[in-house]
C-alpha cells in the first residue's frame, strides 16, 4: 500500500479537528510504523527517515510522558508538508 507525508498530515490534521483521539491516533500511528517495518507500506523515499520519525513521535503521544501539544502536532504537519 502506498503512504505519504500527504496521508500522515491527514491524519494529524483529522485529530486536531477532534475527529480522531489521541489514543486513536497513536494506535494508527503504531499499527502504520509496524507496517512500514513488515514492508507493507511503501513511501516515497525521500519522505521516509521524516515519516518513520514522525510516526514514532505519534504512537506514544497518548502516553503522558510523551504527550504532544496542539503546537507540537503542527510543528510535525509543517515538517512534513515540507517534504
Amino acid at each position: 500500500m502506498q503512504f505519504t507525508s500527504d496521508d500522515l498530515i491527514a491524519v494529524i490534521a483529522e485529530h486536531l479537528a477532534g475527529r480522531l483521539s489521541i489514543a486513536q491516533l497513536a494506535d494508527w500511528a503504531f499499527d502504520r510504523f509496524y507496517s512500514l517495518e513488515q514492508e507493507e507500506l511503501i513511501v516515497p523515499a525521500d519522505e521516509e527517515e521524516v515519516i518513520r520519525e514522525v510516526l514514532d513521535e505519534l504512537m506514544f503521544a497518548d502516553d503522558e510522558a510523551f504527550a504532544l501539544t496542539a503546537e507540537e502536532l503542527q510543528r510535525l504537519m509543517d515538517r512534513l508538508a515540507q517534504l
